[in-house]
């Protein structure tokens, strides 16, 4: 042999290295392999259903943001139509307002034509009360003031004619 190399020793090194290879293969490499294909799996699927449900949860976000703006229209719409409803109302509640302080005015002036009618007569014939009262006090203390009156009328009557 030269240079003491023992091929018999080589070939049974590379045999045990063929049985060691062999062995762990089957022993380590395919469970470990399995294993990290099942993990590898079970992460696609996990992705895939949280991908799902994002896309479900868009979905229904967007179809809550379409109901949103729909209910906001609504409510907008119903607000206009309130308002506008309300203003009626307040113009009409003015208007009768309005009519009413005028037929207050109006049966306010009639009353007070009436009063001052009523007191025109009333110190008319107060005036006319006091005179006759003067007259009759004048007459029964002094004749002489009604000689002189009655001289006076008939001065007046002969002037007329």
């Amino acid at each position: 042999m030269p240079l003491n190399i023992d091929f018999q020793q080589i070939l049974l090194h590379m045999l045990n290295f063929v049985i060691l290879f062999a062995v762990l293969y089957f022993l380590l490499y395919k469970p470990v392999k399995k294993f990290m294909d099942d993990r590898e799996a079970e992460y696609k699927k996990a992705s895939d259903e949280a991908a799902m449900k994002l896309k479900k949860a868009e979905d229904a976000l967007g179809s809550l943001d379409n109901e949103l703006a729909a209910k906001e229209k609504e409510a907008a719409e119903k607000r206009s139509a309130m308002l506008s409803e309300a203003q009626d109302q307040y113009n009409r509640k003015i208007s009768d307002a309005e009519r009413a302080a005028a037929k207050i005015l109006e049966d306010a002036g009639v009353q007070a034509g009436a009063i001052r009618k009523k007191a025109v007569e009333q110190s008319g014939e107060d005036i006319s009360q006091l005179v006759i009262v003067s007259v009759k006090k004048a007459v029964l203390n002094s004749e002489e003031a009604f000689d002189a009156f009655l001289d006076d009328v008939e001065k007046d009557a002969e002037d007329e004619y």
